[in-house]
């Protein structure tokens, strides 16, 4: 789905997101984040794909992802997949550029992944990220029952 979208040309950043999320901060723009962390950047122009760590690395890159399968069989997690793709120099890193986490991917304290930052999600923050709930919570419905207790908080 991804591929398809950037394939289009039809947007300047597309910001991809699980399902277990909730935006908490609704007068937050992303469009402003991103040009906040690009501030921070040597060449701004040049970053095309923003990414967070949490406490296992960073998320999927697919190309690594079907080498490894292909050759051995075996396939990476998303983690992994981001992690060997981002080490190994390839001309596309130097378009990547890592931000907070806290920023555009807020773990709650009910899941303590965090990244070096080490904030967890707080009032006021653009969005909450309910990541592996089912490991970290207790019962029927782990995402369910954070969105419910985090949907007050809402800005």
């Amino acid at each position: 789905m991804v591929e398809r979208v950037i394939r289009a040309g039809q947007h300047d950043w597309i910001w991809y997101m699980d399902f277990d999320i909730l935006i908490t901060n609704t007068s937050t723009s992303l469009t402003n984040l991103i040009h906040e962390n690009l501030e921070n950047a040597t060449m701004p122009d040049a970053i095309d794909f923003l990414v967070t760590d949490d406490c296992n690395g960073l998320n999927d890159v697919r190309a690594f992802h079907d080498r490894e399968k292909e050759q051995s069989g075996r396939s990476l997690g998303d983690q992994e997949s981001m992690d060997l793709f981002l080490k190994s120099n390839a001309p596309l890193t130097q378009h990547v550029m890592r931000i907070p986490q806290w920023t555009i991917n807020a773990f709650p304290e009910e899941i303590g992944c965090y990244d070096t930052h080490k904030m967890k999600w707080a009032k006021g923050m653009f969005v909450v990220h309910f990541a592996g709930a089912w490991a970290h919570v207790i019962g029927e419905d782990p995402t369910g029952h954070l969105m419910r207790k985090y949907e007050p908080e809402i800005l």
